[in-house]
């Protein structure tokens, strides 16, 4: 019975998640130290130069400004970024540099883009587990954190490219910290789902399992990856939205039988952009 129970997936409280604009980070986590500063700032650069290094692709290869992304006109894409702890630092510079091929490649192709990143608000559960704890720890409480999850650019931006600005929020040394994917997968699928386009594709790039040490004390080791299995399950089911996972050092199929897997970063952007290229295509066949 208590295993049936643990997969019942609940919330012990959602009065401290967050939805917010990339703009809006400093409400939640506070205005930047002047060391942290220093940190994106190293992070922006090296950004720029692994945006520099997907243009100059050694012989051979096809360069991510130079693959043609076909799709219909009336396509949705969204770009839903893991930013869990494990990706703070280089691995988030080069997601963000990829992502920002993807979104020139896409829009040029004529596709409304939304890029999105999740994470947590605090480590160790935060506010939610403070409060189980003050109610004497009711048993299997359900996922016990704050969600934090980001509008980095909106599926309604004219826009040509995802602004320098939204990057250097993206690459903030203070905000990668758990990752609860099935909640924010679903929260991704909801704001696409409510576009008008016809065709919606969901992209998520991840490094690794969902992860809340919080959590998965409290009602086992499994819960967040039976919860999001049945996330995507549902997903597939419906059949509304096509859905793929780029796994950064990671091996994503598991989870998505429409994935690829990219152990180096410099493949990162022309391999994210082909893989988009790969799906799309489905559209127009």
């Amino acid at each position: 019975m208590a295993s049936d129970q643990a997969h019942e997936y609940r919330v012990f409280t959602t009065k401290f998640d967050r939805e917010v604009s990339w703009d809006e980070l400093d409400g939640v986590l506070g205005p930047l130290s002047t060391e942290d500063t220093k940190t994106v700032d190293a992070s922006f650069a090296e950004f720029e130069t692994a945006l520099t290094a997907s243009v100059e692709t050694p012989a051979g290869q096809v360069p991510a400004t130079d693959l043609e992304i076909g799709a219909p006109p009336d396509t949705a894409i969204t770009l839903l970024l893991d930013q869990s702890g494990s990706m703070r630092g280089a691995p988030m510079a080069f997601a963000a540099a990829a992502i920002a091929q993807a979104v020139r490649r896409l829009r040029a192709a004529g596709c409304r883009v939304e890029v999105l990143g999740f994470t947590t608000a605090s480590w160790r559960g935060g506010r939610p587990r403070r409060r189980w704890k003050w109610w004497l720890r009711p048993r299997l409480p359900g996922r016990l954190c704050e969600l934090l999850h980001i509008v980095y650019r909106d599926g309604d931006d004219e826009g040509s490219e995802i602004s320098g600005a939204a990057i250097r929020s993206m690459l903030r040394p203070d905000l990668p910290k758990e990752n609860i994917d099935g909640e924010a997968i679903a929260w991704a699928a909801g704001r696409l789902l409510a576009r008008p386009e016809t065709a919606k594709t969901m992209l998520v790039l991840s490094d690794g399992s969902p992860l809340d040490d919080s959590t998965q004390q409290a009602n086992g080791p499994m819960y967040l990856d039976a919860h999001l299995q049945s996330v995507l399950d549902s997903i597939r089911r419906e059949g509304q939205i096509q859905i793929g996972a780029v796994g950064i050092g990671y091996d994503v199929s598991g989870w998505y039988p429409e994935s690829i897997s990219v152990q180096s970063a410099d493949d990162l952007a022309s391999s994210l952009c082909a893989f988009l290229d790969r799906l799309l295509s489905r559209y127009t066949r």
